[in-house]
């Protein structure tokens, strides 16, 4: 079994931040250097290594267990047995038609809504069920985009209350791989966390980039009500 205090976003994100330190201080660190006339590797290759070291800091933790059979999954496209998909509403569809290039498939059950499919970089769950919706993640290269608005979308809807709008996850979590030497030492950090579907934490590198979400308006990152 689970404890309570362990399903919370205050654990979850002492985890997070547990893996994340064990990534920067391992030899994990050198993907995050320039190789010979290119930059950093792939995000794929980061986010696998993060999520191994995640998936070790929860079995230090005890986890998965008998009784909580957590899976720690990469690119987990499945929902019930179906595609994992997100719906948004007309705003939002604007603002994800425009970073996808492409139109939106209308819900046929809920007039006015869209749908997208989605593939988290990591998530911690339980396969088969939304019960133990617990972390998602995703990774990004500062090189790449530092604070990549399709990326906070995601996270705000994984995050939502699981009532037809989100998945209900406890913490969403973006992590941006500093990767230049604009920031100066070259690690992982968490760039945003979201919690009940709102960014509850704006890491500072990230306090000059916009905020046109109104999610991202919070008052835990200097916004006034």
């Amino acid at each position: 079994m689970m404890k309570p205090q362990h399903k919370t976003h205050e654990w979850l994100n002492g985890r997070l931040l547990e893996a994340i330190a064990l990534f920067n201080t391992s030899d994990d660190a050198c993907l995050l250097e320039d190789g010979k006339d290119c930059g950093s590797v792939g995000e794929c290759a980061m986010t696998h290594r993060l999520a191994v070291h995640l998936e070790r800091t929860l079995c230090k933790h005890g986890y998965p267990n008998k009784d909580a059979k957590l899976a720690i999954d990469c690119e987990y496209n499945r929902h019930l047995g179906g595609l994992k998909e997100q719906g948004v509403a007309a705003d939002l569809e604007k603002r994800v038609r425009k970073i996808k290039g492409h139109r939106l498939k209308e819900y046929p059950e809920r007039e006015g809504w869209y749908f997208f499919s989605v593939f988290p970089d990591i998530i911690v769950h339980r396969r088969g069920d939304d019960e133990l919706n617990l972390l998602a993640i995703e990774v990004k290269r500062a090189s790449n985009s530092l604070d990549y608005e399709l990326d906070n979308i995601k996270l705000h809807l994984f995050t939502a209350p699981n009532d037809g709008s989100g998945y209900g996850y406890a913490l969403g979590a973006s992590v941006i791989a500093l990767d230049t030497d604009e920031f100066g030492p070259r690690c992982l950090e968490i760039g945003r966390l979201f919690v009940d579907g709102q960014c509850r934490y704006r890491a500072p590198f990230l306090a000059r980039e916009p905020a046109r979400l109104p999610f991202l308006k919070t008052p835990e990152c200097g916004f006034a009500l």
